[in-house]
């Protein structure tokens, strides 16, 4: 059995005077192997509002075939 699970950290918002980070969550699990290799990569990313749940904010992490998605919503600053 492999040692897997849905990985969940978060990620810089860029542009929001509420939030500066959002929840996210991998859609398939993965392999815990990577979860640092994961955790560096994103790292790397801003994101800008507006930000609905189920977004993609990184498509193919690793190139897993596993994309990372938003679980919360972040309106834009009006």
């Amino acid at each position: 059995m492999e040692n897997k699970d849905i990985f969940t950290t978060v990620v810089r918002v860029k542009g929001s005077d509420v939030y500066c980070l959002v929840p996210v969550k991998s859609t398939k699990p993965i392999k815990k192997d990577f979860w640092i290799e994961c955790s560096k990569a994103l790292c790397r990313i801003h994101v800008g509002p507006p930000i609905n749940m189920g977004d993609i904010v990184c498509k193919n992490i690793l190139n897993t075939g596993v994309d990372i998605v938003a679980t919360k919503n972040i309106k834009k600053n009006i």
